[in-house]
């Protein structure tokens, strides 16, 4: 029964749509955080980086983009922990997923608050793991006294 239910909802073309649409609208706010971050770069490390003898784009790759990607880890950690929330948001475009089917589940079954504690924990569970994983990123990737 589960894997035919999976089945539906991969293949219904409104959930296919509020995907592309998540990853779209996701991309667009995640290539201004980089664009912001590229742009909080003084233009001084790259003219350090030039009068080191780098070319421009050796100065981009070794010196602005570490940088850059240091500086936008937070902004995309928000976005990630965003990403689920939002699927909320579609099911208004009819797409499936988590608390439509908690509803589902609770006109069939009338166990309501059962159910709904356990949809808040999965998403709960879903952004922990995201965090954290993105914290462990940014810790990796941080510069120490920053």
């Amino acid at each position: 029964m589960l894997d035919k239910d999976i089945t539906i909802i991969l293949l219904n073309h409104r959930t296919l749509v509020a995907l592309i649409t998540l990853g779209l609208n996701s991309a667009a706010y995640q290539a201004e955080y980089f664009c912001g971050s590229f742009m909080s770069v003084g233009t001084g490390q790259l003219m350090a980086a030039q009068s080191l003898g780098m070319s421009r784009l050796a100065g981009i790759r070794h010196v602005v983009l570490p940088q850059t990607l240091r500086r936008v880890i937070p902004s995309w950690s928000n976005e990630a922990a965003y990403l689920p929330k939002y699927t909320v948001v579609v099911s208004l475009v009819g797409a499936t997923e988590l608390f439509a089917q908690a509803k589902s589940i609770v006109s069939v079954t009338a166990i309501s608050l059962t159910t709904y504690i356990l949809v808040a924990i999965i998403f709960l569970v879903t952004i922990a793991i995201i965090s954290k994983g993105l914290d462990i990123v940014h810790k990796r990737t941080g510069i120490p006294g920053l």
